[in-house]
């Protein structure tokens, strides 16, 4: 998978993590909802042309510029949309920027679709959160989304925490495979041998930009062909 070893992460590394997630929202925040964005959305229906369908859960990673993600309203820098593009039906979820698991755990709820994709960790990674409790929020974000097939994606890399994301990513993907989870480096694409962003994958080095979304889409994407 090429992903590196785990490493610790330094105070200076969360502060830098920090500054870039508060410069790309509301200052003196970390990734906050957009205010367009409200949890009383109307659920996207699902494609009803008999292709294999998805719902996903995640961050500003998964709804990025979507005007209306839970309804189906998808943005070009949204992997969603390039996973659709593919031919797999959007079945809703749930993604809201500045999102750890515990937000997810909180508003995720039962979905009717084959599949799921669960994009999550990197704000998880930027505040400290201990992996064992991000574990246990993606087992109760698993089990309350009510579907069995379950695709877990690796996060980005994070510019100024490279190692961090790196190592977190390395624990998801031994989480995926001991609860029986199928594990896909989507990122893998976004990487450089430093474990940072692609030139041309991210305009901030934490977000991928449209091309690193269509990157990131078309490798999900890839997995689900694999069912």
């Amino acid at each position: 998978m090429g992903l590196r070893g785990a490493s610790t992460l330094g105070l200076a590394a969360v502060a830098a993590v920090c500054a870039v997630l508060a410069g790309c929202s509301v200052p003196g925040a970390a990734e906050q909802p957009r205010p367009s964005e409200t949890s009383a959305a109307e659920p996207a229906v699902p494609d009803a042309s008999g292709g294999l369908t998805f719902a996903a859960v995640g961050d500003s990673i998964t709804d990025a510029d979507s005007p209306d993600f839970m309804a189906g309203d998808l943005g070009a820098a949204s992997w969603a949309t390039y996973v659709r593009d593919a031919g797999f039906g959007f079945a809703g979820g749930w993604a809201e920027w500045g999102a750890t698991t515990a937000r997810m755990l909180d508003e995720v709820a039962a979905y009717e679709a084959d599949v799921l994709v669960v994009l999550a960790g990197t704000n998880d990674v930027a505040f400290g959160v201990p992996f064992a409790e991000t574990t246990s929020n993606l087992e109760r974000i698993v089990d309350t989304a009510g579907i069995t097939e379950v695709v877990v994606v690796s996060i980005p890399p994070i510019d100024a925490d490279p190692d961090g994301a790196d190592a977190f990513n390395d624990r998801l993907e031994a989480v995926a495979r001991d609860r029986g989870w199928r594990f896909v480096d989507g990122s893998a694409g976004l990487r450089t041998g430093d474990g940072t962003f692609r030139e041309g994958m991210s305009s901030d080095g934490l977000h991928p930009s449209e091309a690193g979304a269509k990157v990131l889409g078309e490798a999900i994407a890839e997995e689900l062909g694999e069912e």
